[in-house]
């Protein structure tokens, strides 16, 4: 599913998982409103009504010299990524580089103690929120051919409840598995970063957002507003939020990669 634009090589080209909702709709929101831009949007369900929102709204896009291109991905399924990066090669896309890609898609399972939380939530997390980004990197760089003549930008979004030395910060969140899975992208970003040096690697945050991700866990939330009315008070605005992580995004560069913020640029603890 794509909308036509302008010559590829005009463009920046972005890639975003999770595209049709939340922070990843945000993005992609943004992005678009800028000229000559690529949007690969990789998306869990092409017929779901944030996917036909996405791209109603993307409509003519080309007229800004534009383009959106939407493709199926599940970051829970073993060697989507590669079918999505295939997809995107092939001669209906002929997508030869990608300059930006923001790993954003993940999941958020029920909240509660750390020792009645089931191996299984941790797993399906660990999957969706660390291995899959790790795959969408392989997929991505195993091939040379899609390496951007620029220094290629990976940013993974992840979230400081992730962040082990917050912990005791956090303990309202009782959220193990999303946690722990944050932990683990945030190390296998960092060595990424490393054995990748050539390849701009950062991980951001936008704090905390009413998202769908929020909303689906609604229960949870008014629990810990119960324990903590002051929590909400945390919350930023999601396109305010957009904006700051846009902007570090644009200014990413080698002596940031490895590193770890939030929104507004301040540093996060690993």
């Amino acid at each position: 599913m794509s909308i036509p634009a302008s010559n590829e090589n005009k463009n920046t080209i972005y890639l975003i998982t999770g595209a049709n909702r939340g922070i990843g709709r945000c993005l992609t929101d943004l992005i678009l409103s800028r000229p000559n831009t690529t949007v690969v949007a990789l998306v869990r369900d092409l017929e779901h009504e944030t996917t036909k929102s996405l791209v109603d709204t993307h409509a003519h896009a080309h007229e800004s010299l534009n383009k959106l291109i939407v493709i199926p991905y599940d970051a829970s399924v073993p060697g989507s990524a590669d079918e999505a990066i295939s997809t995107l090669q092939s001669p209906s896309h002929k997508i030869t580089h990608v300059d930006v890609v923001i790993a954003n898609a993940g999941m958020l399972t029920k909240r509660g103690p750390a020792i009645d939380t089931p191996a299984e939530d941790i797993l399906s997390s660990v999957r969706v929120n660390a291995i899959a980004p790790l795959d969408l990197f392989r997929a991505l760089f195993s091939s040379s051919s899609l390496m951007s003549p620029k220094p290629t930008k990976f940013i993974a979004i992840s979230s400081a409840i992730g962040s082990t030395q917050l912990i005791p910060q956090h303990a309202h969140s009782s959220t193990l598995a999303y946690g722990l899975s944050k932990a683990a992208l945030n190390h296998a970003m960092r060595k990424l970063s490393v054995e990748y040096p050539e390849t701009i690697v950062e991980v951001l945050t936008p704090g905390p957002v009413m998202t769908d991700l929020m909303r689906e866990n609604k229960d949870q939330l008014e629990a810990m507003l119960k324990v903590n009315p002051k929590l909400m008070e945390r919350f930023t605005p999601i396109e305010q939020a957009c904006k700051g992580l846009l902007g570090l995004i644009d200014s990413a560069s080698k002596e940031t990669s490895g590193g770890f913020r939030d929104w507004s640029g301040e540093v996060i603890p690993f």
